[in-house]
């Protein structure tokens, strides 16, 4: 294997920006006013479980285009990855989506309807796989806002919650981020709002506007803040992710594709227990023996009672 490897080039990249903020705290507004600086030339704002920002367009200087969906986690994936893949115009294009918490409940609750689809019940255990298979779309957004060579400013809803000390409430409020818990350490920089007005730069990668604390920011603007990072005066590069690829532990080294074998079981207790044994011989992976050991257990519980099915090979006539 040939070691592969680059110098660093010195140049910032535009940011991807979590704006973090309580009701009426003014994140949208502040993402709607970013499209009026002059550093930016398009702007798309994508809406996702909020109003749209009609009335913002009366904003002197604001200037965005509200994208369309049916609403789909699905859709939504690939109109930002469409967005990221354009080349990068001579003013980089300013991305905003609205909102983070709103994508990742939807991404939970249709992780939720397809579990209690499994085991036919209301509030099913959610299993390993059906979590991660729903899981990769907000990656794959997430991804995709990473990969886009301009500005990106995701919000989000920050909320005073009980802090939770091995299961039992301390007693004490603590404020967080209501999404994905690695949002915060996926985005570049980050914006808290407590309040309408109050503005908290608590995070951002960069040499030029180093932090050794938050810091308060009145009157914080995105164009004031991408100054001081000094993307107004300097050469941008496009941010660069080593991104991890995840492998897949649907069909191991022997060969055999354990999901595709529990399909075809239909349900067949004793050819579920069968694929199992030869996947845990196999060392399959941890998902798939916990998704084998539920269809096991989902069969069970629908196995019809003996006493009751005459098609039961040990049905037996009642007796008066």
């Amino acid at each position: 294997m040939t070691i592969q490897s680059r110098k660093p080039t010195g140049k910032p990249s535009w940011p991807l920006t979590l704006a973090a903020g309580g009701e009426g705290s003014g994140k949208s507004y502040l993402a709607a006013v970013a499209s009026a600086s002059d550093l930016i030339g398009q702007t798309f704002w994508i809406g996702y479980g909020e109003a749209d920002p009609d009335e913002y367009g009366i904003i002197p200087g604001a200037n965005f285009d509200i994208v369309q969906h049916d609403g789909t986690v699905a859709m939504v994936k690939e109109i930002v990855r469409e967005i990221a893949a354009q080349p990068k115009p001579e003013k980089p294009t300013l991305v905003v989506f609205d909102s983070g918490t709103k994508l990742w409940d939807a991404v939970s609750e249709n992780a939720q309807i397809e579990a209690n689809k499994r085991k036919k019940t209301e509030d099913a255990v959610i299993t390993v796989d059906i979590w991660n298979k729903h899981k990769a779309h907000w990656r794959a957004i997430v991804d995709a806002l990473r990969s886009h060579d301009g500005p990106v400013i995701i919000t989000a809803r920050y909320e005073e919650v009980a802090e939770i000390v091995k299961g039992k409430p301390t007693g004490d409020k603590l404020w967080k981020v209501k999404a994905e818990k690695g949002l915060p350490y996926d985005v570049d920089a980050v914006i808290h709002m407590e309040e309408r007005g109050k503005y908290v730069v608590s995070k951002v990668r960069s040499v030029r506007l180093a932090l050794d604390k938050p810091k308060e920011w009145p009157g914080l603007t995105m164009d004031a803040f991408w100054r001081a990072l000094g993307l107004h005066e300097v050469e941008t590069g496009k941010a660069e992710y080593a991104t991890p690829v995840q492998e897949s532990s649907d069909m191991d080294t022997s060969g055999r594709d354990w999901l595709k074998e529990l399909a075809d079981a239909q349900g067949d207790m004793a050819a579920i227990s069968s694929i199992g044994a030869a996947a845990k011989a196999a060392t399959a992976g941890e998902a798939i023996l916990v998704t084998i050991r539920n269809a096991y257990v989902d069969a069970k519980k629908t196995e019809p009672k003996p006493d009751l099915d005459p098609a039961h090979p040990d049905y037996k006539e009642p007796t008066s």
